[in-house]
């Protein structure tokens, strides 16, 4: 679940049974947790079954009887454990495994490296969705919220998880709040809406690109818009600031906007 505050905040608010599909039952097991760092239940399970073995699950492809039988009939409870029986071809000589399991596994230990802290596209619109609703109940000010990001990008695969809030009034100027996890939230008027999504949507690639043609122009670009010496020359638009750049307007269509 992505969050749009820090959870010691929804917590002190009471707000967890705000979250879709969280019961008084798992409320109060957050809470204890949150608290304690632990829980009765939490140490069963840990007496029970290594928490290694609870890891190997994320291997793409490895069904929860596979994962205990190489615990239980090979002693592995690490996915550096399991790597290393997989690649010594260990795994085959277990009836019910085989080279094909073997191979399986490989395959999707490298898929499960490669897309470490990523999730597909749908399920970061989940996510987002559930975000934005959650930061609405928190911030009733807010007027637009925009999904930004990998997710805004067309990622298939989403790192981060950024949303962009218009609020009424920000006396201090553009603010991010990191909730936790690899959601970010980014509040801003309607002065810097532009520069706030361009900024927050951009790769790094792309926006130092965009950076060097400004000062090709003798401008900059950062927080607060598009500058010439000091004097502000667009940041309410992405448009704007792209046009001033000498360029097509490119960013992509907002996929999760609302207004």
């Amino acid at each position: 679940m992505a969050l749009s505050l820090p959870l010691d905040q929804v917590i002190a608010q009471d707000r967890l049974r705000h979250i879709p599909g969280v019961g008084d039952a798992i409320a109060d097991l957050v809470k204890r947790l949150h608290a304690t760092g632990t829980h009765p239940a939490l140490e069963k399970m840990r007496k029970e079954i290594p928490a290694g073995v609870l890891e190997m699950l994320t291997v793409p492809g490895l069904r929860a009887d596979k994962v205990l039988k190489l615990y239980q009939e090979l002693g592995l409870s690490s996915l550096a454990e399991l790597e290393e029986a997989a690649r010594e071809d260990r795994l085959q000589k277990i009836k019910g495994l085989g080279a094909s399991l073997q191979t399986k596994i490989l395959r999707g230990i490298e898929m499960r490296r490669e897309a470490q802290g990523r999730r597909h596209m749908h399920r970061a619109a989940e996510l987002l969705k559930a975000a934005e609703k959650h930061l609405r109940e928190a911030r009733p000010d807010i007027i637009r919220v925009t999904a930004a990001g990998d997710f805004r990008r067309g990622c298939e695969l989403v790192g981060d998880l950024s949303l962009v809030a218009e609020v009424r009034k920000l006396p201090n100027g553009p603010l991010t709040i990191a909730a936790g996890g690899q959601l970010k939230a980014h509040l801003t008027d309607a002065s810097h809406y532009g520069v706030t999504l361009l900024l927050a949507t951009g790769s790094d690639a792309h926006l130092a690109s965009l950076r060097a043609i400004a000062a090709e122009r003798n401008m900059s670009l950062d927080e607060n818009g598009l500058r010439r010496a000091g004097k502000l020359i667009a940041a309410a638009s992405e448009d704007r600031i792209y046009n001033a750049l000498g360029m097509q307007p490119v960013p992509p269509e907002p996929a999760g906007g609302s207004r």
